[in-house]
């Protein structure tokens, strides 16, 4: 189970393209991810993000990405999940 999100450009600009791309693990089921935990996580990320975001100045340019995904010791059995979480947001360099 995995899923993951980029975008670049102003802080709208990039809400809107990451709104669009964490809609789809967030789809009602069986579209989106099927374990509630895992949507949770992408909920929180989500926000965490935007409120990096506000942080920002509406001309700078900027680049988020982030993913995550689950690993069991034994997928059949979902015993000793394991979840990895990558977020990464800077300001990109002006030309």
């Amino acid at each position: 189970m995995s899923w993951s999100v980029n975008a670049q450009g102003k802080p709208v600009e990039v809400k809107k393209y990451l709104e669009e791309q964490f809609s789809l693990p967030l789809a009602e089921k069986p579209l989106g991810l099927s374990d509630d935990g895992e949507r949770e996580t992408v909920k929180r990320v989500s926000e965490t993000i935007y409120q990096c975001l506000d942080t920002f100045g509406p001309d700078v340019n900027v680049s988020v990405s982030a993913n995550e995904y689950i690993s069991f010791d034994d997928y059949d059995k979902r015993t000793n999940p394991q979840q990895y979480v990558n977020v990464a947001i800077a300001p990109m360099p002006t030309a």
